[in-house]
């Protein structure tokens, strides 16, 4: 994703990525680095990746530094975007990309299966969308040699079966959906000086044990015939930046899987 003979100059702006060091995370990273902004990297469990990622943005020029925490944990997520704003041009991008992602069932789930979902894929971002709302309220936008009028930006990333449900991975479904729906109804309780979109995308990489022959299947089961690829999630992410009037849309990218209506994740609807 990164063009290596790509000249940045020093950035005026900052966005925080979390879940930003593997996947799809690392690829929004190295694109708004590529692009000029300051690239504050979150992680959790994934530090050597973090650190290799960091590592490659500077080297192609771009900036950008290191924030660890653990979203599960309330008072982690309330010292995240003082730590991406630390030593770092004004943060006015949040993309809330971190997801746990594993499979239950409404019969079968602990207590801590739907706790760490609704933790890490509804409570941090949208908690952290209110501390990015604050701390932007908060700052001198001309002291700090910012367009004036300018405005803040969160991107979730969200998942194409919101648009067609199935039982399959039930907590992580649920928060998920929460998330849709506080999306919509922090664009408006944000406005004007904060928009919030999301990203839908279908089936992009393979998961964890997935087989290339069961991805390449699931990857192509939609009208299209072909899904979503991490060029396409950066385009979308492009795009939003780009749209000063658009807020509370959803961008879904997934060949136009939703509209089968699937009874199952696809993932078990492809299995070897």
């Amino acid at each position: 994703m990164v063009n290596s003979n790509m000249t940045i100059d020093s950035p005026h702006k900052s966005a925080l990525i979390t879940g930003g060091a593997i996947r799809v995370g690392a690829a929004m990273a190295q694109a708004l680095a590529a692009d000029g902004w300051h690239v504050a990297i979150h992680y959790h469990g994934s530090g050597a990746e973090a650190e290799a990622l960091l590592a490659q943005i500077q080297a192609h020029g771009g900036h950008g530094h290191l924030v660890r925490a653990d979203l599960r944990d309330p008072d982690a997520v309330a010292g995240l975007i003082a730590a991406a704003g630390r030593d770092a041009p004004p943060l006015c991008c949040l993309i809330n990309n971190a997801s746990l992602f594993e499979n239950d069932a409404a019969l079968n789930m602990t207590q801590k299966s739907w706790d760490d979902h609704q933790a890490v894929n509804l409570r941090a971002p949208v908690f952290l969308a209110r501390d990015f709302a604050r701390n932007l309220a908060a700052r001198d936008l001309e002291a700090q040699g910012l367009e004036d009028g300018a405005v803040g930006v969160v991107i979730n990333l969200l998942d194409n079966k919101m648009f067609a449900l199935n039982p399959d991975f039930f907590s992580y479904t649920i928060a998920k959906y929460g998330l849709l729906g506080a999306t919509k109804v922090l664009a408006m309780e944000l406005a004007p000086r904060v928009r919030v979109c999301g990203i839908a995308p279908g089936i992009t990489l393979p998961s964890t044990n997935q087989s290339a022959q069961g991805f390449r299947t699931a990857h192509a089961l939609n009208p299209l015939g072909q899904g979503s690829t991490l060029e396409q999630l950066v385009a979308a992410l492009r795009f939003i930046l780009a749209a000063p009037a658009l807020t509370g849309e959803v961008i879904t990218i997934d060949g136009g899987q939703s509209l089968l209506g699937l009874p199952r994740d696809v993932a078990f609807l492809t299995e070897d």
